[in-house]
């Protein structure tokens, strides 16, 4: 798969309110502590079930958002994508990450990810049509990731529809946490 731009999601295990990630968001961009250049944080809170608050990047955002009325993080790859190889992997790495470290915020304590669900959106429709065919190469690629992820058996279901950028959800096994699905990666 060619896409440039990907998003993975995350599912926290409990809903949050988003505001409460504002001042994280702050911090993450005043003490530099994500290896690419954090610009801004936005607030959409009002948004039902929408985009909720933003962490604003160069080349990625961070959204926690409530669309399809789950809460969870999503990494979002805007440009400058590593080589198509690695990009999937990299951006389920740079999600869990940032759940990772969400988890480890002192002032949000209690704030969990579930480590047996993924979402994966991929709105790049010139380089990946929301057709058969674009699932079968972004399903072809979420297996092979997936045996690396998960230990149990991994279901690969499309979501979405046509109108939809083309999407999926890989469901998994055998991870008990955030923590040990990067250790996994490596």
């Amino acid at each position: 798969m060619h896409a440039h731009r990907i998003q993975v999601k995350v599912y926290a295990a409990e809903p949050l309110p988003p505001e409460r990630l504002i001042p994280v968001f702050h911090r993450w961009i005043r003490e530099r502590v994500l290896d690419e250049l954090a610009i801004d944080v936005a607030d959409y809170g009002h948004v039902h079930e929408g985009p909720g608050v933003v962490l604003i990047g160069h080349s990625f955002d961070y959204f926690f958002e409530e669309i399809e009325g789950r809460p969870g993080l999503v990494y979002a790859r805007k440009r400058d994508a590593p080589p198509p190889a690695t990009r999937l992997a990299d951006a389920v790495r740079r999600a869990l990450s940032g759940a990772r470290r969400l988890e480890q915020e002192p002032t949000l304590s209690g704030l969990a990810f579930r480590a047996d669900e993924l979402l994966v959106r991929v709105p790049d429709r010139l380089n990946a049509r929301p057709d058969e065919a674009g699932f079968a190469a972004l399903k072809s690629e979420l297996e092979a990731l997936g045996t690396t992820l998960f230990a149990g058996v991994t279901s690969i279901e499309r979501v979405g529809g046509a109108r939809d950028p083309l999407s999926a959800r890989m469901k998994g096994s055998g991870a008990a946490s955030v923590a040990e699905l990067l250790a996994r990666l490596g």
